[in-house]
């Protein structure tokens, strides 16, 4: 995330040549390559950290002249504006505790929220927002992000883990998860193919979702601040 990519190229067109920004494809779009695949490979089924429920403890606070000292904590489930007293660190020179602790009090089964912890479908370690959206994204017609039109295919692979005693520490040829998924089969093979061309128009190019990714980007999309409205 950088501020100048929300603030967009039509009010900050300096962004797009800034390389500190080439890594980050809300704010640069792919390069103008028309002949380029790009393939989207990834896992999906497990149980992954999307974001977080904190608590405010004022008496940790460290301000600076960046930072409003005008906080609003909650205790109990009330709000509460308190000043925060200026606290640079301790005695012997170690910086100042994080104000902010996890609230573990915070569930919820039907938003899928444990001790402070939102879960959401991923690969145990991305949630699927982040895997797949921007793939979505940029193999739309006429997309702003992709100006040339590379083809982009995105395949998703179910985690379907199998305990092996030849080797426990994995989880099997259909896993799904983070880095095991570099021994899933599907996607050994559409490595192989890819890069032997071996049938990869027929056997490749074309999309595998077996997640909710198609109903999660058009909600995204829909949301008045979503999607990428205000990116470029």
């Amino acid at each position: 995330f950088s501020f100048d990519s929300k603030k967009g190229w039509k009010e900050r067109r300096s962004s797009a040549n800034k390389p500190k920004h080439w890594h980050d494809p809300v704010a640069s779009p792919l390069p103008y390559a028309p002949s380029l695949k790009m393939y989207c490979l990834y896992g999906t089924g497990l149980p992954t950290e999307r974001s977080y429920y904190y608590h405010l403890s004022c008496d940790k606070v460290s301000t600076s002249k960046d930072v409003d000292v005008d906080l609003t904590c909650i205790a109990d489930d009330t709000e509460a504006t308190a000043t925060c007293s200026n606290r640079t660190g301790d005695s012997d020179g170690n910086p100042p505790e994080s104000p902010f602790y996890i609230d573990v009090a915070a569930k919820s089964h039907l938003r899928n929220i444990t001790s402070g912890v939102r879960f959401s479908d991923g690969d145990g370690s991305v949630p699927l927002l982040s895997l797949g959206y921007m793939c979505r994204k940029f193999a739309e017609p006429r997309s702003r992000h992709n100006p040339s039109g590379i083809k982009v295919f995105t395949r998703e692979r179910k985690h379907d883990a199998e305990t092996s005693l030849a080797d426990p520490g994995r989880g099997g040829p259909r896993s799904g998860e983070h880095v095991d998924i570099l021994g899933n089969i599907g996607v050994i093979e559409d490595v192989v193919r890819i890069a032997t061309g071996l049938d990869v128009e027929e056997m490749v190019d074309k999309d595998i979702i077996v997640s909710d990714l198609k109903n999660i980007v058009k909600r995204l999309d829909q949301h008045p601040s979503g999607g990428l409205k205000h990116a470029v």
